[in-house]
């Protein structure tokens, strides 16, 4: 898996002001994974995790499209973007794997917490 930090000043994005609890991932008796019931933890801190989503204008052998994305942010409390605002992340990252279902590239995004977002109360970076 390759990992990119991503500068959030330059990488525009908008807050959808849709925030989900991240779940664990569980293994089924079927040797599967699937969402379990328990809200992921960061590891260290113990912070709940958040799927914070966001979108931002990307472009790909010359086409440009919009892309819908949830960041995962550590946060004691839901963190709650007003719709449709700019958001920043402090220490962003973008990891990128195959994904063997289909062949295709495949992007997660993290980050250690939100730098600033518009329209709300900004919260303090994880520790």
């Amino acid at each position: 898996m390759a990992t990119f930090a991503v500068d959030s000043n330059r990488q525009q994005m908008v807050a959808t002001g849709v925030v989900e609890p991240v779940m664990e991932w569980v293994e089924t008796a079927e040797g599967k994974r699937r969402p379990g019931d328990n809200q992921a933890r960061q590891d260290g801190t113990g912070l709940p995790l958040w799927g914070v989503e966001v979108v931002y204008q990307s472009e790909s052998w010359g086409r440009v499209s919009t892309e819908s994305v949830k960041v995962t942010v550590p946060a004691m409390e839901m963190p709650a973007p007003s719709l449709f605002t700019p958001i920043q992340f402090s220490d962003l990252v973008a990891s990128v794997r195959v994904d063997r279902r289909n062949n295709g590239l495949s992007t997660s995004w993290e980050a250690a917490g939100i730098a600033e977002m518009s329209g709300a109360k900004a919260l303090p970076k994880a520790a």
